[in-house]
């Protein structure tokens, strides 16, 4: 059990599939079995109480007319009985008449018995002792006296009286099959022919076996009737098998001591609701058939699309960055796949700019090394032709040489690739220094730079280059104006370094910031390099513009972050 609660619970949860079908069914199950049940519990009692109220209808029908055709007889009975005791209504001297009065009040007597029969009367008769009866129909006596329940009534007492079922094979016309009811009723005279007489009141009871008939086959019902000694005189033919589970009505009639039992399997009682509940059930089955199909049916594109991104972002994963997943559809699912196309895309470019960025690093680092090696060399040197200057006398060759020193000792430091503003500018002045021992006061530089900058960062040796390349490119003779200028704005700092040479166009402008156009004779790499690191340290965009006017002037512009 627990293996097979593992299995179900691993299967569940590694297929989205499944889960989706599990969630629709748990969705579309829940209401269903909720409000399927509520609904077969209702129709249910409803129909059970229908068909409970149809047959105790029926049932008490069945009881009424049992009831009216006995007190219908009963009533005649004691009608023609109250009759008979008269003397004065009627007097029946003799069994065959021998006078006309006697003929005439025979006849009157038959007459008045007929005048209780109804629809149903099948006759009434008063029956002597010696065999002879009062009646328009004619009878066949004997077979009537050969009946057993004829037998049982001459045990009858005053008072007493029998009902009871038989055919009607003792008349001489009619259905000798025919259903009757008989009842049974002695005369309470002492006296004539009628001493020891007997009234026989007879229905026909086609009309009621009809009925129970009618019970029988349309309730299932099994019909039993027991007269008032107990006797069953009526029970239904192959009735099924009596089970305590069996719906039983009894009524008893007081009056006549009968009593009816009808009796109704469990199994028909609820036969409706049971129908009711199969119809449930196989809506139900139905239902979890139909929703697991359609679940299966739409999770497929959706699982299909989800298992498509998922292999996807496998390959590129595995580095494979020329994936991308074919967008068929405008839905979440189709607009997750096109942002999951231009995040690859994104990636893919973002990796080729690191490594660009990366390569042009390299490129600068190593030409910065080299640019750097050269100095130091120099460096070694110059020290050297310092000291010898310094032993001939020659002042102005030393202090050119210290202050040319004190530039390549800055050239040649690695310690920290961002310095303070005031650093680099310190370093600026001893070139500046060499520049007007070389020119003499030929140039004129202007330094307006707000103190608040200068404890500001920047690359190590960023305005060398810039003024290099304008005392070599610039001033062909070293004569002209120089004007640097470092303001501070909110989110950076910005320089212009301005001299009034002859200027450049376009061309060589583009040429200074391109490495491709730089020659093998490195001319032009240091604005290039100024350029490439500011942006290598603070992002691409900061970084160097130039602005010129062939014979007029030249405008170095950079601009970085606020760094201390």
């Amino acid at each position: 059990m627990k293996i097979l609660a593992t299995k179900i619970k691993n299967l569940s949860f590694r297929s989205i599939r499944t889960k989706m079908v599990l969630f629709f069914l748990i969705v579309a199950l829940f209401p269903l079995l909720l409000f399927g049940f509520l609904s077969y519990g209702k129709s249910s009692e409803i129909v059970n109480k229908q068909f409970n109220d149809y047959e105790q209808f029926a049932v008490s029908q069945l009881d009424k007319q049992i009831e009216n055709i006995f007190e219908q007889m009963y009533v005649v009975s004691k009608d023609i009985n109250q009759y008979l005791s008269d003397p004065t209504l009627v007097i029946l001297q003799e069994e065959i008449p021998r006078t006309y009065t006697g003929f005439i009040e025979i006849k009157n007597f038959e007459r008045y018995i007929e005048a209780h029969k109804t629809y149903d009367t099948k006759g009434i008769y008063l029956i002597t002792n010696t065999g002879y009866y009062y009646g328009n129909s004619r009878l066949d006596i004997h077979k009537l006296f050969q009946k057993p329940f004829w037998k049982e009534i001459n045990s009858l007492k005053e008072g007493d009286l029998w009902i009871g079922f038989y055919n009607s094979d003792h008349y001489y016309t009619g259905k000798k099959d025919e259903k009757i009811i008989g009842l049974v009723f002695p005369i309470e005279s002492d006296f004539g022919v009628l001493k020891g007489s007997k009234l026989l009141v007879e229905t026909n009871a086609e009309e009621l076996f009809s009925y129970i008939g009618f019970l029988e086959n349309d309730l299932q019902a099994s019909i039993t009737l027991k007269n008032g000694k107990n006797q069953v005189v009526y029970k239904t033919k192959n009735a099924p098998k009596e089970l305590t589970t069996d719906i039983i009505w009894n009524n008893h009639f007081d009056a006549y001591g009968w009593d009816i039992h009808v009796r109704i399997p469990q199994e028909y009682y609820y036969q409706s609701s049971n129908v009711i509940l199969r119809y449930t059930i196989a809506a139900i089955l139905f239902s979890i058939i139909l929703v697991s199909v359609l679940a299966f049916l739409f999770s497929v594109p959706l699982t299909k699309g989800i298992k498509s991104l998922n292999s996807s972002m496998k390959r590129v994963s595995e580095g494979n960055l020329d994936t991308q997943i074919t967008v068929t559809s405008n839905d979440e699912l189709g607009i997750l796949s096109q942002s999951f196309n231009v995040m690859v895309n994104q990636i893919k470019e973002l990796i080729e700019k690191i490594s660009m960025t990366e390569r042009l690093k390299r490129q600068a680092e190593l030409k910065a090394f080299h640019y750097q090696i050269n100095p130091h060399l120099l460096f070694n040197t110059l020290n050297s032709i310092q000291w010898k200057a310094r032993i001939l006398g020659a002042k102005e060759v030393q202090e050119m040489i210290y202050h040319l020193t004190e530039v390549l000792h800055e050239n040649l430091n690695f310690a920290d690739e961002l310095i303070p503003l005031k650093k680099e500018l310190q370093t600026i002045k001893h070139y500046l220094k060499v520049q007007e021992i070389r020119y003499g006061q030929t140039f004129e530089y202007i330094e307006n730079i707000h103190s608040e900058c200068l404890d500001y960062l920047i690359p190590r040796m960023t305005l060398q280059p810039l003024f290099e390349n304008i005392f070599f490119h610039a001033f062909e003779d070293g004569e002209g104006s120089i004007e640097l200028v470092v303001t501070v704005k909110p989110e950076y700092l910005e320089l212009t370094l301005a001299d009034n040479g002859k200027g450049m166009n376009a061309e060589s402008i583009e040429k200074l910031l391109n490495p491709n156009h730089h020659g093998g004779n490195g001319r032009g790499i240091g604005v290039y390099n100024v350029d490439q690191r500011i942006r290598l340290h603070f992002g691409t965009e900061y970084g160097l513009s130039i602005e010129s006017v062939v014979g007029v002037k030249t405008i170095f512009s950079i601009k970085w972050p606020k760094r201390r």
